[in-house]
């Protein structure tokens, strides 16, 4: 009977230290602001620095295109044109388009629809994971987040025209 006590008394123990403990201090997404909005007027917390590793890193954009079709992130968004999840190939990012957002997004999973792949994936897969995706958003991709999207160019005044054939024989006009 004293050993159950003591054994369960251990369990809540335990139980209360992990959940005084926050996750976002041991470098999990918990930190990562997904919006501009701050109760009190407070600042978004640093951006995780494990994601400049991977940020723009072509051998983690190669892999991360890789893992995208290997653990099956087409079957929802349809290799990033949008379909059953929302398209990454624009600059229109629900929940933050940097790097860490991204994996945020992947690893706590948002409502309606995109899983959590925490303990399912592991953490560097991740980071190429959302490499790739962010690499997918040309305005973003080329420009970095924040940035304007430069103006396309114009296209030329004129088209040069092909010149015209020279024929010879009897069809040939004079």
């Amino acid at each position: 009977m004293y050993s159950r006590f003591l054994r369960n008394t251990g369990m809540a123990a335990g139980l209360a230290f992990m959940l005084a403990t926050p996750v976002w201090g041991q470098g999990a997404p918990g930190s990562t602001a997904v919006t501009t909005l701050f109760p009190g007027g407070g600042t978004a917390p640093a951006p995780d620095p494990r994601g400049a590793k991977y940020d723009r890193d072509p051998r983690a954009i190669a892999d991360g295109a890789r893992l995208f079709d290997w653990y099956n992130c087409s079957g929802c968004h349809f290799h990033g044109a949008g379909g059953i999840g929302p398209a990454l190939m624009d600059d229109i990012w629900i929940y933050g388009g940097s790097i860490d957002q991204i994996y945020a997004s992947i690893y706590q999973g948002r409502p309606n629809g995109m899983p959590s792949w925490a303990h399912k994936i592991p953490d560097d897969q991740i980071w190429e994971i959302a490499a790739y995706v962010r690499s997918l958003s040309t305005a973003t991709a080329a420009n970095g987040p924040d940035q304007p999207t430069p103006n396309p160019p114009s296209p030329p005044a004129a088209l040069p025209q092909p010149p015209t054939p020279q024929t010879t024989g009897p069809d040939a006009k004079k």
